[in-house]
């Protein structure tokens, strides 16, 4: 089937055209205008909220900042004073163990003096023994020496005999 030609509208003239986009360009004018205008009342307001509130956290740092340094000057005297305290309480601390050890020192000073003259009485007598000993041990040994020569000289004379006696009974004399 075969369908009919169309037929061609002419298109809408240039000076129509025109007119069209020169009223939307008027509209377009006006809410641009009303935009700016919003705009400019945002950037007002914008900077009023700046102003406020850096002054609100100006007043509230400057606020911290006394909190702080009224805390910071209470402590600093609190440990002061329990500084002050505790360096007492060490300088008589301290005295007091100082008199106790010099006393101890003292004490145990003496009973050790005491221990060394005991001990140093005790081995001189123990050397006094001992050399003793030894002077008796040499004399002992000197009168064993004596005594061993006597005992040579008696086996001497009665292995004499013996064998006098016994070259008699073999008439070897």
């Amino acid at each position: 089937m075969a369908m009919p030609a169309l037929k061609i509208d002419l298109e809408n003239s240039v000076e129509n055209r025109v007119a069209v986009l020169e009223n939307n360009i008027a509209h377009i004018r006006s809410d641009m205008a009303d935009m700016k205008t919003d705009i400019r009342r945002l950037n007002d307001k914008l900077d009023g909220m700046d102003s406020k509130l850096t002054g609100r956290i100006d007043s509230t740092a400057e606020q911290l900042t006394e909190k702080i340094e009224a805390v910071d000057v209470k402590l600093t005297a609190r440990i002061d004073e329990v500084d002050k305290r505790l360096t007492g309480k060490i300088d008589g601390l301290d005295q007091k163990l100082t008199a106790k050890i010099d006393e101890a020192d003292k004490r145990l000073t003496a009973k050790i003096d005491g221990l060394d003259q005991k001990l140093t009485a005790k081995i001189d007598a123990v050397k006094e023994g001992l050399a003793n000993l030894a002077l008796t041990m040499e004399k002992s040994f000197s009168e064993i020496k004596i005594a061993r020569a006597f005992d040579r000289v008696w086996w001497l004379v009665n292995s004499a005999a013996l064998l006098a006696v016994m070259a008699r009974a073999f008439k070897w004399i």
